[in-house]
């Protein structure tokens, strides 16, 4: 058995896996946890009595959290922690310019697409932020990153005096009647047409049809819309795969 912690600026989802298959899954707010003691609580509600002695596997974007799963390793679990940064896993090719700016959750991504679906691909992650990656000929190519629905319709309710929060949903056409499907047209109608409007221009760079993967809580916002599958735990299995091939050589927790 392996947890795994894929920790998001607005969530963090906890996975208990044996073959990197399939998961038992949890999301909590990232802000919710300080401690290793209050990480270890959270995990006895979900899991029982499976959470202990065991191999942990990190994909953060909240580098201010880490020690967390440091200490958590040395108190709970069996020692080994394994924290997924792209310089780490040299079976792609990272052909950016700073490769350890990739996001770990990025990372995953392009590892899974790459065993699953091949050496072609388009990822779309849909969370706090959209991101987009680029698998060519079996070499990482980079991206793109754009706000996301939650963010785009959190700046409209927080930058002006009068709109509300409204709900995060498609609206079915594209002229509102009222405040609500105003921004829901500008804000998610409008910013699933520009990852449509990117995807176009990118798959013009690729000399085959290129597999188009969207993954993510608010993938579902695009079935049907958006070219492409949606699978919902591609991350969680590249962290398995970074694991499988990162085995005994786990970082060290702190003394």
């Amino acid at each position: 058995m392996v947890l795994l912690f894929d920790v998001g600026n607005t969530h963090t989802t906890i996975a208990l896996t044996r073959e990197g298959k399939e998961f038992e899954k949890y999301r909590i707010s990232t802000s919710k946890y300080e401690t290793e003691d209050e990480l270890y609580a959270f995990l006895k509600s979900f899991f029982k009595d499976y959470v202990e002695n065991l191999p942990i596997v990190v994909s953060s974007v909240v580098p201010s959290v880490n020690v967390v799963f440091e200490y958590f390793a040395q108190k709970y679990g069996n020692g080994e922690v394994y924290f997924v940064r792209a310089q780490d896993y040299d079976k792609i090719i990272w052909n950016v310019h700073y490769p350890k700016e990739i996001g770990a959750d990025r990372v995953c991504d392009v590892i899974a697409a790459k065993k699953d679906y091949g050496n072609n691909c388009i990822v779309i992650d849909y969370g706090t932020a959209i991101t987009i990656e680029v698998l060519r000929d079996g070499v990482y190519e980079g991206g793109a990153i754009m706000p996301g629905f939650a963010m785009m319709v959190n700046a409209l309710f927080k930058g002006t005096a009068k709109l509300p929060l409204v709900e995060l949903k498609p609206y079915p056409t594209f002229i509102g009647k009222d405040t609500e499907s105003n921004i829901q047209i500008g804000a998610i109608n409008a910013t699933i047409g520009a990852v449509k409007y990117v995807i176009e221009h990118i798959v013009k760079e690729f000399r085959e049809a290129p597999r188009i993967i969207h993954t993510g809580g608010q993938s579902v916002f695009v079935k049907n819309i958006v070219d492409g599958i949606i699978d919902k735990d591609l991350t969680l299995r590249g962290m398995y795969y970074f694991y499988e091939e990162k085995k005994n050589t786990a970082r060290k927790p702190l003394d």
